[in-house]
């Protein structure tokens, strides 16, 4: 199994073999104030082989500030693909769309991580936390080092 995506999103929902998305792809949240309560969903999409199917996995989300320190209890649960219909291809692979919305406090500004772990897969994603008004500076494209994986 493995994530194939994971984005940051006002709203999601995953229905009907379909993942719908309303705000997604952000990275910065601002609020006037903190702590500020924050809405959001993490919209992600699972990708297994035939040979995974019908297992349960583990799925869990930790929240954390930019020290390591929790937001909130870390979320555990579980994923399931069921079985595949008799007519579908073999050598397919089977793609489940997961949804999974937040309501938490953010405490202070600052950069925030979720780790999403999904059997044995595993996605980073970050925001930062700013003061509503506050300008975020980008690096000009080309001076950013490029990412190994």
């Amino acid at each position: 199994m493995k994530i194939e995506f994971a984005l940051l999103a006002d709203a999601a929902q995953a229905v009907g073999g379909k993942i719908y998305v309303l705000g997604g792809g952000w990275n910065v949240f601002r609020a006037a104030n903190y702590p500020a309560p924050v809405h959001l969903s993490i919209a992600m999409g699972l990708g297994f082989t035939s040979n995974e199917v019908g297992i349960k996995y583990p799925l869990n989300v930790a929240v954390t500030d930019e020290a390591g320190v929790a937001i909130i209890p870390e979320m555990k649960g579980q994923v399931e693909t069921g079985q595949v219909a008799p007519d579908f291809p073999k050598g397919v692979s089977v793609k489940i769309p997961v949804a999974i919305t937040i309501n938490m406090p953010l405490p202070h500004p600052g950069t925030y991580g979720i780790v999403v772990t999904a059997g044995s897969a595993k996605t980073q994603l970050s925001f930062e936390a700013i003061f509503a008004g506050q300008k975020v500076q980008f690096a000009p494209e080309g001076s950013m080092p490029e990412r190994g994986n």
